[in-house]
């Protein structure tokens, strides 16, 4: 493809991600399968194009307004070039648009508002557009985490690391790292959790024999954490309430060697269809998924399992706020509205799942967000109307779980700023044998 045409399969891809809901990794996966003449290289960059141009959004857009230009995938393209690969504007038309697959040539005003955008002054732009978060979220970022605000704002410009989780029924992960090391492959371990590696040069693990042994996950490092939090032992009987593609459930699987079991539970049928397989990998025979409703009708699944159950691991839809990095489009997508929505949901689920708790079992709720109306205020509202319930600090679980170095809080609270996993929640609720 020539500069002209990748540009113009950049706008494109900006445009229809930008119409619907759906992650921009699954729009890009499909335009490029039914464009079988784009080759690796031209693949890479537009997606590296596309994706920086979603994480600089606040940047751009602007940029356009200052200029007098109107925010779209087009002129996200044009400012992208000449803010961040320093592309003279005069010399846009003769590389970058016109011939049968590119853009049309700027007009005589973008031509204008682009040789504008050029000599602005950058150290002027408004915190909210530095941060490249809408304002209303940038706000409440503000307001939740204060002078530290800005810093994790500018932590979802970098890319998220690739971390792998070492299936310790199989494997140690000083043997995977040798392994990777032996292929070419950079890696380390990582500091706290006790079976992860993470990726410090590209590869791809798509049908690498290491995955397809089930001798590895890909699994950020603080899902990794949250798991080992629920300190899952042999002969339990674990429910991971909203399992989605089974990776917290292997996890807990591998510290519970084998013995015990895990009942995975979401609505959405689909998004369970790759645990068998996964599970079938890894050596695992303890995982039983079931697709659930998520209403009244569910009682009859839940009633013989009331009161019983040693741990319930709720990873409860989110925001996904910890995981921008990887997904930047979704930080655009969300609304207060949304916000709302799920608010409501994950309070719902909590409500479902305490009864299923046995006495002095234990209620993992966990989130992928850094927003405080997820996190901790979603706890305080639980614990206030489940008296039965106590709050065990993540401090005094640290070493029994496993992690590496030490935590100082009663919960996992992380944000992209920290060793470079996601930002992850996680609270470990714990029934009491009475009441008091």
């Amino acid at each position: 493809m020539i500069p002209a045409a990748r540009l113009a399969a950049a706008a494109e891809l900006l445009d229809l991600i930008g119409a619907a809901a759906t992650p921009a990794e699954q729009h890009i996966g499909s335009y490029f399968r039914n464009r079988r003449y784009a080759g690796s290289k031209d693949r890479r960059w537009v997606t590296e194009f596309v994706y920086r141009a979603l994480r600089r959004q606040g940047e751009l857009d602007w940029a356009a307004l200052e200029a007098g230009l109107e925010p779209s995938p087009r002129s996200r393209c044009f400012l992208s070039l000449i803010l961040f690969e320093d592309v003279a504007p005069e010399t846009l038309a003769t590389s970058w648009f016109g011939g049968p697959h590119g853009l049309a040539e700027p007009s005589p005003e973008e031509a204008a508002a682009l040789a504008t955008a050029a000599t602005l002054d950058l150290s002027a732009m408004p915190a909210e557009a530095a941060g490249n978060f809408p304002i209303w979220l940038s706000d409440k970022i503000i307001e939740q985490y204060g002078d530290e605000a800005g810093v994790i704002m500018a932590a979802y410009g970098s890319r998220a690391p690739v971390t792998l989780r070492v299936n310790t029924l199989k494997a140690t992960r000083e043997d995977i790292l040798a392994t990777l090391q032996e292929e070419g492959v950079e890696a380390d371990l990582t500091t706290v959790s006790p079976d992860g590696i993470t990726l410090k040069s590209r590869v791809n693990l798509s049908r690498h024999p290491l995955l397809e042994g089930g001798l590895i996950e890909l699994q950020d490092e603080a899902a990794q954490i949250s798991a080992r939090l629920a300190e899952a032992q042999p002969g339990m009987t674990v429910i991971d309430f909203c399992a989605g593609g089974g990776g917290k459930s292997l996890a807990m699987a591998a510290t519970m060697a084998h013995a015990g079991m895990i009942h995975a539970f979401d609505t959405e049928a689909r998004r369970m269809r790759d645990i068998a397989g996964r599970a079938r990998r890894a050596g695992v025979s303890l995982i039983e998924p079931l697709a659930i409703a998520g209403d009244e009708t569910d009682n009859e699944v839940f009633a013989p399992l009331i009161g019983c159950i040693d741990r319930v691991f709720v990873d409860a839809p989110c925001s996904g706020s910890g995981t921008w990095r990887r997904q930047p489009d979704q930080k655009w997508k969300l609304t207060p509205e949304r916000l709302d929505e799920l608010v409501a949901l994950q309070a719902d689920i909590l409500a479902r799942a305490a009864p299923l708790v046995a006495p002095g079992g234990r209620l993992i709720y966990a989130t992928c967000s850094i927003l405080g109306c997820e996190n901790d205020a979603q706890v305080d509202a639980f614990l206030s109307i489940h008296p039965e319930f106590r709050l065990l600090p993540v401090r005094d679980l640290w070493e029994s779980a496993g992690l590496d170095g030490g935590w100082a809080q009663d919960v996992l609270s992380l944000t992209p700023t920290e060793g470079g996993a996601d930002g992850f929640f996680t609270a470990v609720l714990e029934k009491r044998v009475t009441s008091e």
